[in-house]
């Protein structure tokens, strides 16, 4: 007995054909160029989370040696001053010097130059004359660490973000009586 030929409504079709695996990946895609944007603003929150963290190291390290030298911050803006942290041993790695957001490399050596720091230092202070609104690190001015954000350490110890294109001039320098000058 002959079967007659199968209809092709009844035939079954195995797999995806092209155009549906076509709009599976598009939908993918999509759904990947939502989600991108996201995932580097969440990225960049925890970069200045860490940027902020070591701030406030290198501000503990500050009050350390401010303990031992008669309640006086060091001396030497931006890299001249911080190097006397590292001397002293209180800062242990040069990494610390630099922004998670930045592309800034460590330097070479045990030294820390200005082309191998991320935060601007203003020295001149004391435990007396430091006020808890006094700034006394900030992220990088020139070439910024972050897009239109900031952090500054201030005189308290406590460090604080500010959102703007240019928070390096908020609330009357933070304190500082100026930044001194940005290396980059």
């Amino acid at each position: 007995m002959t079967y007659p030929p199968a209809s092709r409504s009844r035939r079954r079709v195995e797999g995806f054909t092209l155009i549906e695996l076509l709009v599976v990946i598009a939908i993918i895609a999509i759904l990947a160029g939502m989600l991108l944007p996201a995932l580097s603003a969440a990225r960049e929150k925890t970069r200045r989370a860490a940027c902020a963290s070591h701030l406030n190291h290198i501000g503990l390290a500050v009050r350390s040696y401010a303990d031992d030298f008669d309640e006086v911050f060091p001396d030497g803006d931006n890299a001249a001053g911080l190097q006397k942290l590292v001397d002293l041993g209180t800062v242990r790695t040069l990494q610390i010097f630099l922004c998670p957001s930045s592309k800034t490399k460590p330097g070479p050596g045990p030294a820390l130059a200005d082309a191998h720091l991320d935060y601007l230092y203003k020295a001149g202070f004391t435990e007396g004359t430091c006020r808890a609104d006094t700034g006394l690190m900030a992220d990088r001015i020139a070439t910024a660490n972050h897009d239109g954000y900031g952090n500054v350490l201030f005189g308290d110890g406590h460090v604080q973000g500010f959102k703007s294109t240019e928070w390096y001039v908020l609330n009357n320098l933070h304190g500082s009586g100026g930044w001194p000058v940005d290396p980059h």
